[in-house]
């Protein structure tokens, strides 16, 4: 199994305010048994709207699938997700192979 990496990128409402919901909603939801990392990365371009990248991983297809719907209903997480002005992409990604067995 590949490890299975899901990436949103999103326009935050107020983004100094999220970066503080973020951080309790991340030390909650990497509690969860499977859940193995959650990074965020943020653009840089001053010219543009400020754009983040949220990337949670998960070892493999089917714990991402059972843990995925369980970030809507936590408390933290909730807080998280009233923050979110616009969900730009959210989908599952693994990494590409040269043999094209990443399914």
């Amino acid at each position: 199994m590949q490890k299975i990496t899901e990436i949103f990128i999103l326009k935050m409402k107020d983004p100094k305010r999220a970066e503080v919901v973020r951080e309790a909603a991340r030390a909650d939801f990497l509690s969860v048994d499977g859940v193995e990392a959650w990074k965020t990365y943020v653009t840089t371009a001053k010219d543009r709207p400020t754009l983040f990248a949220e990337i949670y991983e998960f070892p493999d297809h089917e714990t991402a699938k059972r843990v995925t719907p369980t970030f809507a209903t936590r408390d933290a997480t909730k807080a998280f997700l009233a923050e979110i002005d616009e969900i730009i992409v959210g989908q599952y990604f693994t990494e590409l192979t040269p043999t094209g067995d990443n399914k």
